[in-house]
């Protein structure tokens, strides 16, 4: 499956979210993935646990990140959800986010075969992010996606 039919099949496009912290900003995205399945509750406490000890190492671009964990750490079913916030957070190393894809895979060449190559292709154009921004719907989301 692509990016954007994981996105659909889940419902899992939010856009102009609220989140005080980097943790809320974690919660909130991996929220449609727990919700449809996708994921176990353990799975957002790894990403968070492991963010205080690692830092965000999911981090792709400025403004941009990827929170995601090891399979065994509570992943069901391969999937995506794509969230922007309203302001951006700052996470543990000064950065600050407001574009945040979470993902889950079942193995690591979902990881490395499939989501890598679609996520860098998406956002290889600077102006994406713009755009991005200033979405205000999942349709229009769907729309740069295509």
């Amino acid at each position: 499956m692509t990016l954007l039919e994981y996105l659909v099949k889940n419902d899992s496009i939010k856009v102009k979210q609220k989140a005080e912290t980097w943790e809320d900003a974690i919660r909130i995205t991996l929220k449609p993935l727990l919700e449809k399945g996708v994921i176990e509750e353990e799975y957002i406490n790894s990403v968070i646990e492991r963010t205080h000890e690692l830092g965000p190492y999911y981090i792709l671009a400025p403004g941009l990140a990827m929170p995601h964990e090891r399979p065994e750490k509570g992943v069901l079913k391969d999937g995506f959800s794509f969230i922007t916030l309203e302001k951006p957070v700052i996470f543990p190393d000064g950065q600050e986010v407001d574009i945040l894809l979470g993902f889950s895979a079942t193995s690591s060449e979902v990881h490395s075969n499939e989501s890598i190559p679609q996520i860098v292709m998406l956002f290889d154009d600077e102006a994406i992010f713009g755009k991005i921004r200033k979405a205000e719907s999942t349709d229009e989301i769907i729309e740069l996606l295509k």
